[in-house]
């Protein structure tokens, strides 16, 4: 027991008091569930049988069924049908009775192949990150960017544009870049005795960096006092593009294989799909994902009715954070339907999400 709770806290389950199967019972459940995983057609006691070596007469898995069925734990869709797993079904299955298997070798080595083979960027990362979840899952795959939960002055250039204006660039500390043209005419008046060529602008963004470097915005607000009048005002900036960097938790979503999803019997009808990829790429849907992976940390699986949405009660959702809760956080994760691979689909977002936060180690440093 003590292993099965250590194996849900990995996932970022919550505990559920253990209900009293049978051996028999257990092991009658796992072969429902990976048997309609695999079919996608209601389960039987003779099909189920002459696929699994049960030791059991026919009887006796019917009566397992039954007792299963009483638990919540399957259901009986028509009066003539085998039987499906419930949502409590699959989550009992996932906290303590499939048996997942750590990625080989073999795929651990392409995935970091792969890897090795883009452009060291953001975007290329996310991109492949979700091809390869969906790649290998035959789910649907949603990466999020690293944003830091406190965004934080990294350096700045100002720059002199032919059109007489200038241009603030600023670097944050997770490696994202935002930018604002400033209105010369209130630099000018800071400094009226200043031409504001680009070799002032420099010294400008040499004092910022000397004395910004790794602020948060009230940080830097508080700061500018120390600064010059000219570079007081490019920090009130600065301290605008940082608060506008604060409010945003998911700016951009990067997704792949919903074709997965559509080749799936329970979405033959691309419109019960289509609320759903609505919904996860409204922001504010991951965003909630957001403090309850960083509290929970692992693999966080949510199944059917467990979601909050009533759009998302037909899919599962499996997702991991990357990063440092206190410097940048991504998301990155998998979804289908509730019959859906969980032995695959698991390790599969843990280890990308092992290998995300090593990239982003050993290309921002380890102490960003």
């Amino acid at each position: 027991m003590a292993e099965e709770r250590q194996r849900s806290r990995d996932r970022g389950t919550p505990i559920r008091p253990a209900l009293e199967l049978t051996d028999r019972q257990r092991t009658v459940l796992r072969a429902v569930v990976e048997d309609y995983v695999l079919t996608a057609v209601p389960v039987g006691s003779k099909s189920l049988l002459g696929r699994y070596a049960l030791g059991v007469s026919p009887a006796t898995v019917r009566s397992a069924m039954a007792d299963l069925e009483m638990l919540g734990l399957l259901s009986h869709p028509h009066t003539s049908a085998g039987r499906v797993p419930s949502d409590l079904g699959y989550r009992l299955y996932v906290e303590s009775l499939m048996r997942e298997a750590e990625l080989d070798q073999t795929d651990r080595l392409m995935i970091r192949h792969q890897f090795s083979q883009v452009e060291l960027t953001n975007n290329e990362w996310l991109r492949l990150a979700a091809s390869i979840l969906a790649g290998s899952t035959r789910s649907a795959a949603v990466v999020t960017p690293a944003r830091s939960r406190r965004a934080r002055f990294g350096h700045v250039q100002l720059v002199a544009l032919a059109d007489g204006t200038r241009l603030l660039v600023l670097v944050l500390g997770d490696g994202n870049v935002v930018q604002r043209r400033l209105d010369r005419a209130a630099l000018q008046r800071e400094a009226p005795d200043s031409a504001l060529d680009q070799s002032e602008l420099d010294r400008i963004a040499a004092a910022l960096n000397a004395e910004l470097a790794g602020l948060s915005a009230p940080q830097v607000r508080r700061r500018a006092d120390r600064l010059t009048s000219l570079a007081a005002r490019v920090a009130v900036v600065v301290v605008s593009l940082l608060e506008e960097a604060d409010s945003v938790v998911v700016e951009e979503v990067f997704t792949d294989g919903i074709v997965n999803v559509l080749e799936q019997p329970e979405f033959a009808e691309g419109s019960k799909l289509r609320p759903i990829l609505e919904i996860l790429q409204r922001s504010d849907f991951l965003e909630q994902l957001v403090p309850v992976l960083t509290r929970s940390g692992g693999v966080h699986v949510i199944i059917g009715r467990e979601n909050t949405n009533d759009a998302m009660h037909e899919i599962s959702l499996i997702f991991a954070p990357y990063g440092t809760p206190d410097r940048a956080l991504g998301l990155l994760g998998v979804l289908g339907p509730t019959r859906m691979r969980y032995p695959r689909a698991i390790p599969t977002v843990r280890y990308l999400s092992t290998l995300m936060n090593e990239l982003i180690n050993s290309h921002y440093g380890e102490t960003q």
